[in-house]
């Protein structure tokens, strides 16, 4: 992979971002997201790397980057063209399907929202994974890079791209419902499983004096077929998968509040040993 499961920071960086503006009573901010799959992923001839052995291929293709029709000849098909990103796909397709039709494969939404200060998780977009059956011997997916640009338009312009890392392993699908049962969370034989790298750092700024946060997660929602355990991912066999990207605004406590809090907790201590 070109980036290698890299961090890319746009613009913004780790600066922190100084805006002088009226106050309001509760801070709000306007985004919109754009984000693209890098016509630069790996894949295997055969299963990936955890399963490939039962199948005895070992041969590894390396995708070529910039693949301007979309198609870059190594087995995944990009297509969709995603707004703002050069040779970004909204969609990638792989492998060949048991079913007619049916490919296996990714795509990602992007949305724009507003996000209030200390209001909870807002979804910024959503990674839908198309687990389908593939014939045994099919080229399948082994890395790739999602490119992301998170913007703020109001009450001020910044700008932040980040490319999550992915790496996601095709389980052997087995007639007889022999899974790895450190994997398999379904009825349905074989769930398969990603590993996320990059999920982009925090972005730290100031507005009318005041400091705040936009923290970024991975969400799995029940029932959305993706069950998050720390980076690993595990998807449903047989299923769309929806993954939601989530930020959500916070608000600094100053050094003097965090001082008079801590205060007040060493005071009820105190309080507590006497009595």
């Amino acid at each position: 992979m070109k980036s290698k499961l890299g961090f890319l920071v746009a613009a913004l960086g780790s600066a922190v971002l100084l805006v002088n503006s009226a106050s309001a009573s509760t801070f709000s901010l306007s985004f919109e997201t754009s984000s693209g799959w890098l016509a630069d992923g790996l894949n295997y001839g055969g299963y990936a790397a955890q399963t490939r052995s039962r199948n005895g291929v070992e041969t590894e293709y390396d995708c070529v980057a910039g693949a301007t029709d979309a198609l870059n000849g190594c087995g995944l098909s990009f297509y969709n063209p995603a707004d703002g990103i050069a040779m970004g796909y909204t969609s990638v397709d792989w492998g060949n399907p048991v079913t007619a039709g049916q490919f296996s494969g990714l795509d990602v939404d992007s949305y724009d929202g507003v996000l209030d200060a200390d209001a909870g998780w807002v979804d910024t977009g959503m990674i839908t994974h198309r687990n389908r059956k593939v014939r045994s011997g099919s080229k399948t997916l082994s890395e790739i890079n999602l490119y992301t640009v998170f913007d703020i338009v109001s009450p001020f312009i910044a700008q932040r791209g980040a490319a999550f890392g992915i790496s996601f392993t095709e389980t052997f699908n087995n007639q007889y419902g022999i899974c790895d049962p450190s994997i398999q969370f379904t009825d349905t034989p074989c769930d398969d499983y990603f590993n996320i790298s990059g999920v982009p750092l925090p972005i730290e700024f100031t507005y009318d004096g005041k400091k705040y946060v936009i923290e970024f997660r991975l969400w799995g929602a029940p029932g959305s077929g993706f069950l998050i355990e720390d980076n690993l991912l595990r998807t449903a066999e047989g299923s769309d998968n929806d993954l939601l990207v989530q930020a959500r605004l916070v608000t600094v406590p100053e050094p003097a509040t965090i001082a008079v809090l801590g205060l007040g907790l060493m005071m009820l201590r105190l309080r507590r040993t006497r009595s």
